[in-house]
Order: C-alpha cells, then sequence, then structure tokens
C-alpha cells in the first residue's frame, strides 16, 4: 500500500544533560509495510545516538539521518518525490 502523501511525525525529549531535544521529520508508516519494522530499529538506533550526544544541538532530521545511512532504493521507497535529475 503506497501512501502518496507521507506525514511525518516529531518527537521530543530532554537528554541526558537535562536540554531539550527535537527529532523531526520521521515517516508514519503502517504496520504492514515491509519497511516498518527496519524504520522502527534505525529510529530507536538514532535516538539512543542523539541520547547519548554530547554536542549540544537541538533538532536533528532523521529524514536526513536516513539519507546518510539507507542505499538510495531503499531511501527513495519510503521519500518517494519529485527528483530533479543533474543531467
Amino acid at each position: 500500500m503506497r501512501i502518496d502523501n507521507l506525514m511525518f511525525k516529531c518527537l521530543e525529549f530532554k537528554d541526558c544533560f537535562g536540554h531539550k531535544v527535537t527529532i523531526s521529520e520521521i515517516p508514519v508508516l503502517l504496520p504492514s509495510d515491509p519497511n516498518f519494522f527496519m524504520l522502527t530499529m534505525r529510529l530507536e538506533i538514532f535516538v539512543k545516538k542523539v541520547f547519548a550526544n554530547k554536542d549540544h544541538k537541538q533538532c536533528y532530521s532523521f529524514k536526513q539521518y536516513l539519507a546518510s545511512v539507507l542505499k538510495w532504493p531503499v531511501y527513495n521507497k519510503i521519500f518517494p518525490g519529485n527528483l530533479l535529475n543533474n543531467a
């Protein structure tokens, strides 16, 4: 099942130093989606990294993190969009 208008959620918490941290651009997938489990695990790993990070950044983008760790075909399935060709 493909969702043409992808919904995003945002997660806010305090890190180990008490600073407010926001993780934005988290895609909402249905549990029946084949990428649901992988995305949930990647989010858990990312939150652990952010929580332990000593860099006091307030806002993180989960979409940018996924772009750096996923292969392009998988990333393109999760975030379909109108991409420009550089040719």
